[in-house]
């Protein structure tokens, strides 16, 4: 692959990377709490998908600490889109669902999806298998990339 083609498809994924945030951003609009972040938006539609699950789990889905998540959830919390409430067999356990409001934002994150899926689907129908996972290798690397910076320590300040 030429420098110039490897250029424009990291640019493209650059792009695809911001213009999704705003879509997501876009979805919540419909709150009347106002935006929500990307990262509320997301934890909101983890929850959505898996309704009434436990914070341990939702950690874990998220790629986030338990503490880190806690914070998230409180704020969906504080914004009335999440509910929590104690399982009877282990008071300590929390579990997490959307409330109407929380609902609603996620249907309407899900229409895009929904969307987004069908188009995207037709386009990899026909890809044949080997080029379907070559494109999922690509998206795997980039990923290991991107966790790999990550997880470095801050450079030093002098």
């Amino acid at each position: 692959m030429k420098k110039d083609d490897m250029k424009e498809f990291l640019n493209t994924l650059k792009r695809l990377t911001i213009k999704m945030g705003e879509l997501s951003r876009h979805a919540s609009d419909i709150a009347p709490i106002g935006k929500l972040s990307f990262s509320e938006l997301n934890l909101l539609t983890l929850i959505g998908d898996f309704d009434n699950i436990r914070v341990t789990e939702l950690a874990l889905k998220y790629g986030a600490t338990k503490g880190a998540i806690s914070k998230m959830v409180k704020k969906l919390v504080q914004k009335e889109l999440v509910n929590k409430s104690r399982t009877q067999e282990n008071e300590k356990e929390v579990l997490l669902s959307l409330t109407a409001m929380g609902i609603k934002i996620y249907n309407e994150k899900e229409v895009h999806f929904e969307q987004l899926s069908a188009n995207v689907s037709k386009e990899l129908e026909g890809l044949t298998k080997e080029q379907r996972r070559s494109l999922f290798n690509i998206l795997d690397l980039v990923e290991a990339h991107i966790d790999e910076h990550l997880h470095e320590p801050p450079p030093d300040q002098d």
